[in-house]
């Protein structure tokens, strides 16, 4: 019967833990989401190729290049490799120790005085040291490193959404940077025509030398653009090889050569469809997992510096065979083994552990803090990618309708002056203005698209791990 009190007080106290119990944070309800944003509930799931929606097999295929060869997601990957390691070796510190021992110690008799005759002495055994884990210490350090843990493989995925993001946008820039030269290259050509038409009338003394002069100040101002327009290229490219983890002359597509611009048409989409969102599609995106894990961490943390104000209780013990004949060694005479319980309970540093116990409670309400911030940065982004899509859309409208009257405006114009009854002056103004309006329109195309980038990217990227497994 003692024996079995013992046994039963012994389980007792190694599953005794102390501590608080983890409460998940409650920022933005369901309730609340609903009222900020007008979304209609869906189980509708964003994938992870959400960039395919533009339809551009080079964009898609620079991607899934990136994605396996990007340097930093690599450097994700071997954190989230490292911090499985570190849970599987802090996890077994509260577990038993067990080291096996050998010697041989070889002593020659020099001095008559101090030893008679050489003396061998032959050690085998092994030397056992556990702290039990009454309080808990032990596993609620696992489950630190096991949050840590996740935290990696959520950063990890967050690296992968600010990746895809990252890349689609500078490809959207590069497109536009594009579309931008070959209009320029097409206007200069056509100016250049005008420019010609001044010249003979010139020649011929109809047109004066300030028509000549605005038609070549036309031309030139345009020319100064072209070279701008390929630097910005030449830039946008490199940076992709970047982002790809390629030299830019190995990338695995020919950025210059494309069947069709993106940007040169406006993106068709439905404003409605965007709303269809599942309510936690803020709470698992895997920024804010990461950061919930990280709080969830942290108050591992604190727990383990509750733990340590209690009592901690030591076991060692060793056996070993110690003989002064190697062939006798394990002979049952020469067996020695001992034990060595042991109680330490802190005293003189008491207030230096009650102070570590509140700066881990700062600490934690610190993560918290971080933890809602990072919802209501989620909550903005959403927003703000879902007004900016709205409005571009009906910018977009406006900027067509101003673009064609334009071209009406420029061709009226010029045969105007073909036919002598205007002056070069408007001819030129018409010929800038045109030029504005074909730009403003690609610009207007280009930031729908980028808008597009930035509410994938606000939803999470299609990386939101609750419902996608």
């Amino acid at each position: 019967m003692l024996k079995r009190l013992k046994i039963f007080l012994f389980l007792f106290l190694c599953s005794c833990s102390v501590g608080r119990e983890y409460s998940p944070p409650s920022y933005l309800t369901q309730q609340q989401l609903l009222k900020e944003v007008k979304i209609a509930p869906s189980q509708k799931l964003i994938a992870k190729d959400w960039y395919t929606i533009f339809n551009d097999k080079d964009l898609n295929t620079l991607l899934n290049y990136a994605l396996n060869h990007n340097f930093t997601i690599q450097q994700g990957v071997e954190k989230l490799k490292q911090s499985r390691l570190l849970l599987r070796t802090q996890s077994k510190q509260f577990f038993p120790m067990l080291d096996g021992i050998a010697s041989y110690d070889y002593n020659k008799a020099n001095n008559p005085r101090m030893l008679t005759e050489d003396t061998n002495d032959f050690t085998v055994g092994f030397d056992v040291a556990w702290e039990l884990d009454i309080w808990g210490k032990g596993r609620y350090l696992s489950e630190q490193y096991f949050h840590l843990m996740k935290n990696a493989k959520f950063s990890l995925d967050n690296l992968k959404v600010s990746l895809s993001s990252e890349i689609v946008s500078i490809f959207i820039n590069l497109r536009e940077a594009q579309q931008k030269l070959s209009i320029a290259q097409k206007n200069l050509k056509w100016q250049k025509d005008i420019l010609q038409i001044v010249q003979n009338k010139y020649n011929s003394g109809i047109a004066d030398l300030l028509s000549l002069n605005e038609a070549q100040y036309t031309v030139e101002q345009t020319s100064a653009i072209i070279p701008l327009l390929k630097e910005e290229v030449e830039r946008y490219k490199n940076s992709l090889a970047v982002l790809a983890g390629a030299l830019p002359s190995e990338m695995p597509v020919n950025l210059d050569k494309h069947k069709s611009n993106l940007v040169s048409d406006t993106f068709k989409y439905s404003v409605k469809k965007l709303y269809e969102l599942p309510l936690d599609i803020i709470h698992t995106r895997p920024d804010i997992l990461a950061a919930e894990e990280n709080l969830q961490a942290q108050h591992a943390v604190l727990n383990q510096a509750i733990a340590n104000l209690y009592p901690s209780l030591n076991l060692e013990a060793s056996f070993s065979y110690i003989s002064s004949a190697g062939r006798q060694l394990f002979n049952s005479d020469n067996q020695v083994y001992g034990y060595s319980p042991g109680l330490t309970t802190p005293i003189w540093h008491w207030k230096q552990l009650i102070n570590n116990v509140d700066i881990q409670k700062h600490i934690k309400q610190e993560a918290l803090l971080n933890y809602n911030e990072s919802i209501l940065c989620a909550l903005t982004e959403i927003k703000n990618a879902l007004l900016a899509i709205e409005l571009s859309h009906k910018a977009n409208s406006y900027t067509k309708n101003s673009y064609s009257k334009m071209q009406n405006i420029m061709n009226l114009t010029l045969d105007k002056y073909k036919n002598g009854l205007i002056n070069f002056t408007d001819v030129a103004t018409a010929e800038q203005n045109l030029l504005e309006s074909e730009l403003a329109l690609i610009e207007n195309n280009a930031q729908i698209l980028q808008n597009f980038v930035s509410f994938y990217k606000a939803t999470g990227g299609g990386y939101n791990f609750r419902y996608h497994k």
